[in-house]
This record gives structure tokens, sequence and C-alpha cells, in this order.
């Protein structure tokens, strides 16, 4: 009789992703969530920025392929306390059913224990139903309302230096 492969064999494997190679591996699937990434490069860039305040990416592994991943980092406010703020969460679309997301959010709550942190916390858009029912479902709740306003400038980087500490332009 044949071996069976076992059925944690068969399982992703959650860890993770430590540098560029393995940021690189998680572009596939964080460009479905985040389609204005041109490529690769930019995502490697950009993520490993945000690591200097605290972002990290846990992904669902099979063999050398990411299936799904969160992007999240803690952080302190009046509002949450301490809290484990989830950035990013996406399960690539052709491996969407298997219950990835919620390993991850399990995983996730885990981390913020460990960390001593109050809360998980992330955003949704409001429009978005399916994850809005999948969160609830997952234990999440519906409990804060966030507004947005687009401030048509520049990306941050390019006029840092343009202000004074008081918030007047320098001359």
């Amino acid at each position: 009789m044949a071996e069976r492969p076992s059925i944690l064999s068969l399982s992703p494997v959650l860890r993770h992703a430590r540098g560029q190679d393995d940021l690189a591996a998680c572009f596939p699937v964080i460009s479905q969530l985040r389609p204005k990434l041109k490529d690769a490069a930019e995502w490697v860039e950009r993520a490993s920025g945000m690591a200097t305040y605290g972002y990290r990416v846990l992904a669902a592994w099979e063999d050398d392929r990411v299936v799904a991943l969160a992007g999240y980092r803690m952080m302190e406010n009046l509002i949450h306390g301490h809290f484990l703020y989830v950035d990013d969460l996406v399960t690539s679309a052709e491996q969407r059913g298997r219950g990835l997301g919620a390993a991850l959010l399990q995983e996730l709550s885990l981390v913020g224990v460990d960390e001593y942190c109050h809360r998980l916390v992330l955003d949704t858009a409001a429009a978005n139903a399916n994850a809005r029912r999948f969160y609830k479902r997952e234990g999440l709740i519906d409990s804060v309302i966030g507004f947005v306003k687009p401030l048509n400038r520049a990306s941050p980087r390019d006029h840092r230096d343009d202000r004074t500490v008081d918030g007047r332009t320098s001359s």
C-alpha cells in the first residue's frame, strides 16, 4: 500500500517573511489586495520601509509559495491602549475557502497576547460586505466607524522638510 501524506504536509505553514526574497514571494498575494503596487520591487521597498515602524508579514506558505498573508504591527493609542493592528489580510483568490484567513487571524491573536496587547484591530471598507461577514464570524466586533479625508498632496517624503515644527511653511 502506498504511503499517504499526512494531513500536516497538506496544510500551509505559517511563518514570518524574513528578508527581501520572502517579501518578494508575497507579492503575487499582496498585489491582489493592493493592486496599486506596480511590482515586487516596490512592494519589497515599501514593506521594508514600514518595518522600521514595526510592520511584519505573517504568511501561509506551501513549499516556497505564499498562499495568504497578514501584514501587521504593534501600536498604542488612547482609544485601544497597546494593540495589534492588521494593515493587510488577504488570501490568494484561488485559495479562498480553506480557512487560511481564519488561521492567520488566530495566529495574530496569539502574537498579540504574547505582546501584551489589549486588542486586535483592523479596518475594512464599509462596502466590503464579504469581509465584514468574515470578520464577524471570526469574533471581531464591528464597533468603530472610520472616516477618511483625501489630502491632495504629494507623498510626505517629498515634503518632509517643507514645514517647521509649528506647521508653517519655512522660508
